[in-house]
């Protein structure tokens, strides 16, 4: 009697203030739809009043005949006169109703049902979890009573439909609530109360989850709703500490699957994503522990297979399948890379590899699931090694664990090799197979090399697997260009042997050598590419080509190479002509000629920027110091290689704006490192060795040669304007100029604090009058309005230093000559502009 009383006290607790609050709201809810169907009464009456008081008026019989039938809501078109009967005009379709309004008249209409379900399924929950901490009954009479309690929900909302003859969402609430108490019962049998195995509760649930997918073809979506999304917060408000992994992760497995069949019947978004959701949910909770690697490998192997093999609407599945299965994917990779550094199961993460490339999808419009499942595992166990060597660049395994993922490497390459080529076989014309039966265990091995070798050793023996691994891919492309039906592995089987012999050098050479060997692929690639007719080894080349030029360009000032180092003059001119070479293979017509074109400019700039930083420097191409001779050569390389980008954006068709962007950046860079040299280390303020031999000396270099650029990026308007570039030739031509005179006069001891004498400032005034001239007279035969004003400009100025300068700081002759000087000049000036102008 006492448990009796208590089992009514706790009803009355929890159903008295709920059915207390809901009767409230029924009442109100009521209370308004009397209101409406009285309102809607007195319409429907007032509106058959006035047709029987037309018809009254019009006993002629010149209006149709007008239904009867209670008019559900008056239209504005029935107050027109009854002789003039409006045209027939059609409706405009109904307005599709926006998701937010949709969600809230739905919630407006069923809010008390799903309240009601909620709280009958909340309730059967408590029960179980709160007969579990109270300790009110036997182990027992609890289990009993829970599921008693489900399947009484689930007779009960059956019992209503039959007998009403219909469904409805009341009762799918109910049945609802019962699956919720079933699962409940069931996890709380196996994870506290112990008393069914864990297979038979899987069992349990398993029959629990189908009978609830049957029932909700015959319910509606609002059991879907419940009896799915609902299993899965289950465990969660059960509680405990019971169970492991592999049974929690096995249950989500058996909820995803009851829901992913239920979806072949009845397929909805919000379904589809809710399961998604879950799954993904519990793999989260899972964790990452030493005993949650192997069932979380499983698990998502098991999505992967059950996400994939799905057969629903083929026009909806496909979206929906490639978001899923990247979801997985990327979980995948992030499970590896979350393993403990200290217990890592490598075997266990070999799982992904023969599913996700024998799925059948994998043989449709996802085809590039194979390759992305490598990419991602391979992905994983760099970040899992960089997380256990703490730096991004010293991606290096325990020593303890180089034997295990060795195996694990074999067996990826095995598993990946044989799985790919069963595909291949079934399918001999697509070249994705053959892609990844070729490349797929180059792959692998780069990743061992990475992870087992420390970085910026030689490796000697994976160097020469690397190079045997080439031979074999060159054996096996000569054995396929004699099968016809298997040629469409010859172009990846050459692609592979390059690949494969890259590897070798990178693993065995450095510096010098490497770069040397990496570019003799230019002349190999574009030969066989001629040769196969196979345009694919292009993309190989390109990349070989990117390699070797960034290589070439930013190595220098992103290691600390000494003097005396392999980097020498010979690695770029045999780069440059290895280039070239290529370049004269491809022919004029290849469509590999403009990528040449541009590699081979740029890498022969970087020769003659090399050439002559081994000129100035005595050998050290190298030098760590940024004084003059450096800022002139970084300026001249820097825009002549903005120049080759823009050349290189021409002759291309996709990569335009990249090449532009280089361009730009380039251009910014070399104006960076001439205003260097004008503002840091001008001689005009500091001390260096200029040169004793007039003009031909470092200035010519750092403030000549800048000119003739500008005048060159002058003709690429893509660049910059015209007439930005001719201002800037300008400026820095009478730059140049006021240099290369203080020079003459001076020597290497150009500071301005060392005076300046008579015969400098007249050579600065003869000068800047012939310049002026000259500008007058170009502008005046060639009707250039600009250079006219340039040309008067600097024709003031000169005037104005010799009155305001010459006149106070020359004597005697000096004053004489430079007085003589303006008039003569003026006066010839002003007798030669007039005839260009009359002529």
């Amino acid at each position: 009697m006492e448990f009796i009383f208590i089992i009514l006290m706790a009803g009355a607790a929890l159903l008295v203030p709920v059915g207390s609050l809901l009767g409230f709201l029924a009442f109100r809810q009521r209370d308004r739809q009397a209101s409406r169907v009285e309102q809607l009464s007195r319409e429907v009456e007032s509106l058959r009043q006035e047709l029987a008081a037309l018809r009254s008026r019009n006993a002629s019989g010149e209006l149709p005949q007008i239904s009867q039938e209670p008019v559900p809501e008056p239209e504005p078109a029935s107050e027109m006169p009854a002789d003039n009967p409006p045209p027939h005009i059609s409706e405009p379709p109904p307005r599709r109703l926006s998701l937010e309004t949709r969600l809230i008249n739905t919630l407006k209409a069923n809010w008390m049902v799903w309240l009601g379900g909620l709280s009958v399924s909340l309730a059967g929950i408590f029960m179980v979890s709160h007969s579990i901490s109270a300790g009110l009954i036997g182990p027992v009479q609890q289990f009993a009573l829970a599921l008693l309690s489900g399947l009484a929900l689930h007779a009960g909302a059956e019992y209503l439909r039959r007998r009403h003859m219909a469904a409805d969402q009341v009762f799918a609430a109910l049945a609802g609530g019962g699956s919720i108490t079933l699962y409940a019962a069931l996890l709380a049998g196996v994870r506290h109360y112990e008393l069914i195995g864990p297979v038979t509760g899987l069992i349990l649930l398993a029959v629990v989850s189908l009978a609830t997918m049957a029932l909700a073809l015959v319910h509606g979506p609002l059991l879907a709703v419940m009896g799915l999304f609902g299993a899965y917060v289950v465990p969660l408000l059960v509680g405990g500490e019971g169970g492991s992994v592999l049974f929690v992760l096995s249950y989500s497995f058996l909820i995803t699957l009851s829901s992913m069949l239920l979806m072949r019947r009845v397929y909805r978004d919000w379904l589809w994503y809710g399961t998604l959701l879950g799954a993904l949910g519990w793999w989260l909770l899972a964790g990452m522990g030493s005993a949650a690697m192997l069932a979380t490998a499983g698990y998502l192997s098991a999505l992967f297979v059950l996400f994939s093999m799905w057969l629903g609407d083929v026009s909806l599945s496909g979206e929906r399948r490639r978001e899923a299965l990247i979801a997985l994917l990327a979980a995948w990779a992030v499970s590896i890379y979350q393993q403990p550094a200290s217990e890592p199961l490598f075997l266990a993460w070999l799982f992904m590899l023969p599913v996700a490339i024998l799925a059948p999808a994998g043989r449709g419009v996802l085809w590039y699931l194979p390759w992305a499942t490598v990419l991602v595992t391979v992905a994983g166990w760099l970040g899992f090694a960089a997380k256990g060597s703490g730096a991004i660049l010293r991606l290096t395994l325990a020593e303890e664990q180089h034997g295990i993922f060795l195996t694990y490497l074999m067996l990826a390459a095995v598993i990946t090799l044989m799985s790919g080529l069963w595909q291949w076989r079934q399918q001999l014309q697509l070249r994705r197979w053959a892609s990844l039966v070729m490349l797929a265990p180059v792959i692998w091995l780069l990743l061992g090399w990475l992870l087992l070798v420390p970085a910026g050793e030689a490796s000697g023996a994976w160097a020469l697997v690397s190079l045997f691994a080439g031979g074999v891919y060159g054996a096996l492309a000569w054995r396929l260009e004699q099968r016809s039906e298997w040629r469409a592995g010859l172009v990846w089987a050459l692609l592979a042997a390059h690949a494969s012999y890259s590897l070798a050098v990178v693993m065995w050479l450095q510096e010098a050598s490497l770069t040397l060997a990496l570019a003799a692929q230019f002349v190999s690639l574009v030969w066989l590419a001629r040769r196969y007719q196979a345009s694919e080894l292009y993309w190989l080349l390109k990349l070989v080509l990117a390699v070797v030029v960034a290589r070439l360009t930013f190595n220098p000032w992103l290691d600390n190479y000494q003097a005396a180092s392999h980097w020498t003059l010979l690695t770029y001119v045999g780069a440059a002509g290895f280039a070239v070479a290529a370049t004269w293979l491809a022919g004029r017509s290849g469509a590999i000629r403009p990528w040449l074109e541009g590699a081979s400019l740029h890498l022969v700039v970087l020769f003659m920027g090399v050439a002559l930083r081994f000129a100035l420097y005595d050998g050290d191409i190298f030098v760590r110091d940024y004084s003059l001779t450096e800022a002139a050569i970084n300026t001249l390389l820097w825009g002549s290689v903005s120049v080759v980008y823009v050349i290189r954006a021409r002759a291309s068709e996709t990569l335009v704006w990249l090449y532009r962007l280089f361009a730009w950046i380039l251009l910014a860079m070399a104006g960076l490192s001439y205003l260097v040299a004008v503002v840091v280390h001008n001689p005009w303020w500091t001390s260096g060795v200029i040169g004793a031999t007039p003009v031909f000396n470092l200035l010519l270099l750092a403030y000549g040669a800048p000119v003739l650029l500008a005048l060159v990026i002058s003709r690429y308007r893509e660049l910059v304007p015209r007439h930005w570039a001719l201002a800037v030739a300008g400026a820095a031509f009478l730059l140049f100029t006021a240099l290369e005179i203080r020079q003459i006069w001076q020597g290497s001891a150009m500071p301005l604090q060392f005076g300046m004498g008579e015969g400098e400032l007249y050579t600065y005034s003869v000068v800047g009058m012939l310049y002026a001239v000259a500008a007058i007279l170009w502008s005046a035969r060639n009707h250039s309005l600009m250079l006219h004003k340039v040309g008067m400009a600097l024709l003031g100025v000169v005037i104005a230093k010799i009155f305001l300068v010459d006149m106070s700081g020359l004597q005697g002759l000096w004053r004489v000559a430079a007085f003589m000087g303006l008039g003569l000049a003026l006066l010839g000036l002003a007798w030669v502009y007039r005839r260009s102008r009359k002529l």
